[in-house]
């Protein structure tokens, strides 16, 4: 037993992807020596001289770096292991390739090095004409020359081989029978030891069974590469779960088990820290069941808190605690720096809010893999090159007003502090009192935070709104009220402007109406309560609220949730319960964590259900229609969350896990902004019942497959629950290169947004000299232009955008063109020709002038056959401030997805030819300009898209 060598446990670097940092790396030792990690193999896939251009030695300055990366690994008690991937193009009978390979090996053994791996993985079984004269099997081609640089090498006490057919779905027909493994099992020599991923690539579980037969074909313990957190497959995946799905009693039956993680370094501190925790526990196992020859470390020998085994529920609370309080340290040491746009600070206190530089979307983003970042690498070079294009943004960071003074609470546990609690699962002393609140009565699993229950219950809902009848489309307030809701569209009402009044859509209800989700749960005259509190870790408290939505002028059925304020928590540290709703969003490859499969679940069920136009309160299905709002207030306290969740992350993360996460969050963040407006919509605007469909899912096997098959995880899977999901160039966009922490909301048409959407449309301009006047006696001339016809014909289809300022944008639409451009003409622009005369006197004065010319001059014919091929005309805007572009796209996801939704299947837009931003955005979004002769108006570009 005490000739054994130790068992291997640790994190290979093998990723596709650009390599991590010399600082990372260093990182990452300190963090492996922290929780009882002993092992790292140097393995990075892109890297050149480990894979592309192994045959080439490395520099002086390239042989220091690695030296002192070794030299590193070795100071921290964790043995580094030297891998090289030759397979690609080495020619196995090849003397001068043989000898190359060798030379490299002892370049790195002088550097100090001992262990060393050859990988033949990911290669093309085929050998070339030559080593087919040579070797009767590539399996006897591999193992000749992994045997000579074994000897070459003097025999090291660990030398790893990674077969071509490294799991059990590559191997032909199956492990047992592969005649490519049981030759490597004869030929190999003894000492040598195999590496192996498992059932699969990705493989969800791992059982002794599968080991031992493959150890019995191989003749010998194999290595474990486990690639369960790895994500260099899908660019929008990442995974911050516990270490699971690993049997009992693994460990004795291998020599090791070295994990594979996130391409970001910063998303691997929880998937580490709990294989930490199994080890130790599998280590506490076999020292007490005498049956492997590794010995228990001493902190391990008396075993309190690791009888019951590994849990890898408690592994994750326990991890949970110290990321906690390791994001905390690492603000902290970068003194209160995070990478926010350099223009934050008191401009946003004012209402100048942080975004893309200039609002451009061309700016770098997690997009291949092979591109995608993985930590604030501002540290000196790599021991060696990178593949071309493989380059890192940089990013600027400003000091946080507030951070600096902060002092921590506490550190994280050692690993033998951690025993007690991996066993018992408490957390009484330690997890923060405050909580982000979700629904109360909902069903969330245990440590999912909970709401206060003052808040909005979801228990059995009511049938009936206690008396109050409201229409079930957005109808106008007293001011601007048409009166009734049965005339037409755009036929006026005595003593109205058509342009003054929020037209209610024709197939609105005519009988009373189930009662909007805040009527339902808190009565009749009850608004609704906040979405989220921003908890400062220390009180679960009603926070002072600013509501972005007024409390007056309630009466849709489907009144938004009010987004909450906390400006005096905007810099506290993130919380347990903060830190956990990130890990469930991004969980694990085959299982979401509680907040995900909640959202999946609650859209889906939302989606099938959702009530078409005309249900009346009396109808069988009002109290399924009650149900189903009281469920779309669950769905949207989610969503809420997660918004939220970004804006503090963005706030409260240091600038490595802000680089590394920020990209992922704010995707989620952005699908979320429009499947809680969409979902907003949903209810009373549907035209039909809506189409019970299986899904892709249900056609194939996916179950048994790998997780790259469910592209996009847990943002794919919303992503397809939209009536827009099929249209992938509507999301996929990078991230901006200065994240934003403003809070966004997205949400339908309220009777209340015209005065302030008229006003965004006038922004900038009434401070002019020149125009003063006429806007001053003429307030609403430039909205009535801009969007006054869609607020009187088409307020169904109009969404609006708010930030803690109030509305920042708007998207329009008409969802049958050619009959709203009709109605336009014949009804809404004479009663605009009434309310602007001729003589106002606006010429010489540019867009005044063109807004009062627009009412007075006939408008152009769209040609028939863009309304035929593109039936739904759209208008997006949104204000200066908002650069934020994931929130301009999430506007235009949700008008499109309501347009989708009731049978729309193209769009288009009109749009100035000088007006070069507006024409950029719509390229942006996959609008293409129609080759359609329109000589009538030379000066508009018509732009469309399908759906």
């Amino acid at each position: 037993m005490a000739g054994r060598p130790r068992f291997l446990c640790g994190v290979v670097e093998g990723f596709y992807g650009r390599p991590w940092s010399m600082e990372q790396r260093k990182l990452l030792f300190r963090w492996l020596k922290r929780w009882g990690l002993n092992c790292y193999m140097y393995a990075p896939k892109d890297e050149l001289k480990h894979r592309l251009l192994w045959r080439e030695p490395y520099t002086e300055h390239e042989a220091a770096q690695m030296q002192s990366l070794i030299k590193a690994a070795q100071e921290h008690d964790v043995e580094f292991i030297f891998a090289i991937s030759a397979g690609q193009d080495i020619v196995f009978s090849s003397a001068g390739d043989r000898l190359l390979l060798q030379q490299k090996l002892r370049q790195v053994a002088a550097m100090g090095c001992s262990a060393f791996a050859l990988l033949f993985d990911d290669i093309d079984p085929c050998m070339c004409r030559a080593d087919r004269d040579v070797f009767p099997s590539l399996a006897q081609a591999q193992a000749s020359v992994a045997n000579e640089a074994y000897r070459e090498l003097g025999l090291p006490p660990t030398f790893l081989f990674c077969p071509t057919e490294y799991c059990s779905s590559l191997c032909f027909p199956s492990p047992a029978k592969s005649c490519y493994l049981q030759t490597l099992g004869r030929e190999l020599l003894p000492e040598i030891k195999v590496i192996w991923t498992g059932p699969r690539v990705v493989s969800q579980e791992l059982s002794v069974a599968l080991v031992e037969e493959v150890e019995h074909v191989l003749q010998r313990r194999l290595l474990i590469w486990d690639n369960l957190f790895a994500n260099d497959y899908d660019c929008r995946r990442v995974f911050l779960g516990p270490y699971t799905g690993r049997a009992p009693g693994l460990l004795p039956q291998l020599c090791g088990l070295l994990l594979n993680p996130n391409c970001e370094l910063q998303a691997n501190f929880i998937p580490i820290h709990t294989l930490g925790s199994w080890f130790r526990c599998e280590l506490w196992g076999c020292a007490h069941t005498d049956s492997t020859g590794t010995g228990a470390p001493a902190e391990l020998e008396d075993g309190q808190g690791l009888q019951e085994g590994y849990s890898p529920q408690k592994a994750l609370e326990l991890a949970l605690l110290d990321w906690v309080a390791e994001i905390k340290q690492q603000v902290l040491e970068a003194g209160g720096r995070t990478l926010l746009h350099p223009s934050t600070g008191c401009e946003e206190e004012a209402g100048q809010h942080p975004g893309t530089a200039g609002g451009q979307e061309a700016l770098p983003g997690p997009q291949p893999r092979d591109a995608a970042p993985s930590g604030a690498d501002q540290h000196e070079a790599e021991p060696c090159d990178m593949m071309p294009g493989s380059r890192k943004r940089k990013a600027i960071s400003v000091p946080e007003e507030g951070n600096g003074s902060e002092t921590s609470t506490g550190g994280p546990q050692s690993p033998a502090g951690d025993r007690d609690q991996l066993a018992s699962g408490s957390r009484a002393s330690c997890e923060p009192s405050s909580a982000l609140p979700i629904t109360a009565g909902s069903d969330r699993a245990a440590g999912t935070p909970v709401a206060d229950e003052t808040l909005h219950s979801l228990g059995a809902p009511t049938c009936c709104s206690g008396g109050a009848s409201t229409s079930q489309n957005t109808p106008p307030d007293t001011s601007d009220a048409r009166g009734g809701g049965s005339n037409p569209p755009g036929s006026p009402q005595p003593g109205a402007s058509t342009a003054d009044v929020l037209q209610v859509p024709s197939g609105s209800r005519a009988g009373p109406s189930p009662a909007p989700i805040s009527q339902l749960i808190d009565g009749a005259t009850a608004s609704p309560g906040p979405t989220a509190l921003l908890t400062n870790g220390t009180a679960l408290s009603p926070a002072p609220t600013v509501p972005l939505i007024s409390e007056e002028a309630r009466p849709g059925p489907t009144a938004p949730l009010r987004l909450e304020e906390a400006r005096s928590n905007s810099s506290a540290p993130l919380t347990m319960e903060e830190a956990r709703m990130l890990v469930e969003l991004f969980y694990l490859p085959y299982h979401h964590g509680p907040q995900a499969q909640h959202l999946l679940e609650d859209l889906q069920w939302l989606r099938a259900n959702s009530p078409s136009t005309g249900v009346p309160a009396g109808s069988p299905t009002s109290c399924v229609v009650a149900q189903w709002r009281s469920r779309a207030r669950s769905f949207q306290q989610l969503c809420a969350q997660t918004c939220c969740l970004h804006s503090r992350f963005v706030r409260s993360a240091g600038q490595a896990l802000l680089y590394d996460l920020h990209p992922y969050l704010w995707d989620i963040r952005n699908l979320l902004l429009a499947a809680s407006a969409f979902v907003l919509w949903l209810d009373g605007h549907l035209l039909c019942d809506p189409d019970h469909k299986g899904t892709w899912g249900s056609c194939f096997g996916w179950e048994d497959a790998e997780p790259w098959v469910r592209r996009g995880g847990l943002f794919g899977e919303l992503q397809a629950l939209l009536p827009v999901g099929n249209s992938c160039d509507l999301f996929c966009h990078p991230p901006p290169l200065f994240p934003s922490r403003q809070l966004y909301h997205l949400r339908p048409l309220l009777p209340r947004d015209k005065g302030e959407l008229y006003q965004l449309c006038r922004e900038g301009l009434d401070g002019e000299p020149s125009t003063a006047e006429v806007l001053t006696a003429h307030p609403d001339l430039l909205g009535d232009r801009v969007l006054g016809s869609f607020l009187s014909l088409s307020p169904e289809y109009t969404f609006v955008l708010e930030d803690e300022g109030g509305p920042c944008g708007y998207a329009a639409g008409a969802l049958c063109a050619e009959g709203f451009l009709r109605e336009r003409d014949s009804s809404w622009l004479p009663a605009m020709q009434r309310k602007y005369p001729r003589e106002l006197g606006v010429l010489g004065q540019g867009v005044l002038e063109e807004a009062l010319l627009f009412f007075h001059t006939k408008p152009a014919a769209v040609p028939l056959p863009v309304l035929r091929r593109f039936p739904s005309l759209v208008q997006l805007d949104t204000a200066p401030r908002v650069q934020d572009v994931g929130a301009r796209r999430s506007l235009a996801v949700s008008l499109l997805s309501a347009l989708r939704a009731n049978g729309s299947r193209g769009v288009f837009c009109q749009v100035s030819a000088a007006d070069h931003q507006q024409l950029s955005f719509y390229s942006k979004l996959g609008f293409v300009a129609l080759p359609m002769p329109w000589p009538s108006s030379p000066d508009t570009r018509l732009l469309g898209r399908l759906l």
